[in-house]
């Protein structure tokens, strides 16, 4: 089994002939890298899915998305927007952990939070 690995991922070369020997390990690579980019990614808020399922729709249809559609990419979207900001509000209160236990540890007095303040 041939998994992605970040520091040292296959050339174009190598993933060509992994594909030609191998098509069942190629697929588990590619899946094992999506797996790994996907960590990285955010969903898509309600603006952004109903720009590219409308785009997509008239590439390949050349109609226009009903209003049912709409719809349901308007709650996905809303359903994502709400899984982005828990996931702001957790990081969010690991931060005041993390500057309190700073403060109490090693007499941290200030945090520098805006670029602004960098430079005094």
């Amino acid at each position: 089994m041939v998994k992605y690995d970040p520091n040292n991922p296959l050339s174009d070369e190598e993933l060509d002939k992994l594909g030609k020997e191998d098509f069942d390990k190629f697929l588990e690579y590619l899946d094992s890298k999506t797996a790994y980019l996907k960590q990285f990614s955010k969903p898509l808020d309600a603006y952004h899915l109903k720009r590219f399922a409308a785009q997509d729709m008239k590439d390949k249809t050349g109609e226009m998305l009903g209003v049912e559609e709409l719809k349901k990419l308007q709650k996905q979207g809303n359903e994502n927007s709400k899984m982005s900001d828990e996931e702001i509000e957790k990081h969010e209160e690991w931060m005041e952990k993390r500057n309190e236990m700073l403060k109490k540890t090693f007499g941290v007095k200030n945090f520098k939070t805006h670029r602004s303040q960098w430079f005094d």
